[in-house]
């Protein structure tokens, strides 16, 4: 068997990270005489991407989203991100790739900067041998310069490789890169966008035999 060189997306794959977005939107929003947003319709806001994700929740045109997104950023930087938010069995498939031998990375379109923050929040950090958030190349997911930077910083550069996410960017960037793609069912990408577009996992402690199973 091959070494199995994996890299994951993190939001909506790694880590439910709508509660807590939501925590900081439903700050912004009283500040602004807005109720509380519900809490699927940040799950589908968050895969649109951070300028809509802001633009939907707090109802402002664009002219107004850049400040909103930076306060938003801000706040989101300060928040604690809970252990209870990794999806169950996740920590528990890194390790047992980590243990067949297999290098691992995240790529997100999140800043880097809170890419890792939610990492080491989430006790998972060092299970990872790279990181690259969106602002860490010129062209983030679903161009495949941001997977291949994740790959140079794994030390894996042209290796083959399988990538793990949950919506169409992550699909879309998988194509791009010449990957092997396995989508989460559990995230926050729609089934009949995603049907046929690489292998389904319905739950976390399948992702080690998929993984395994596409180096073998």
């Amino acid at each position: 068997m091959s070494r199995p060189v994996v890299v994951f997306d993190l939001d909506g794959t790694l880590v439910d990270s709508a509660p807590g977005i939501a925590r900081v939107l439903d700050a912004m929003r009283a500040e602004r005489g807005m109720p509380p947003c519900a809490l699927d319709d940040v799950r589908q806001w968050i895969g649109l991407g951070a300028p809509a994700l802001i633009g939907a929740a707090l109802e402002v045109d664009a002219t107004d989203i850049a400040p909103a997104l930076a306060d938003f950023r801000a706040r989101y930087g300060r928040t604690p991100t809970p252990r209870v938010d990794m999806y169950a069995g996740t920590e528990a498939a890194l390790c047992r790739l980590r243990a067949s031998g297999a290098r691992l990375g995240v790529c997100s379109n999140k800043p880097h900067a809170l890419t890792e923050k939610v990492l080491t929040d989430l006790g998972i950090r060092a299970l990872f041998d790279g990181v690259a958030g969106g602002d860490a190349v010129a062209a983030c997911k679903p161009d495949p310069m941001h997977l291949n930077e994740t790959l140079l910083r794994m030390g894996c550069a042209g290796a083959p490789f399988v990538f793990v996410g949950d919506s169409l960017i992550d699909a879309d960037a998988a194509d791009a890169a010449g990957a092997r793609f396995l989508w989460v069912a559990y995230g926050y990408g729609a089934a009949a966008d995603l049907a046929g577009r690489g292998e389904r996992v319905d739950a976390a402690d399948e992702i080690g035999d998929k993984v395994l199973g596409q180096f073998a």
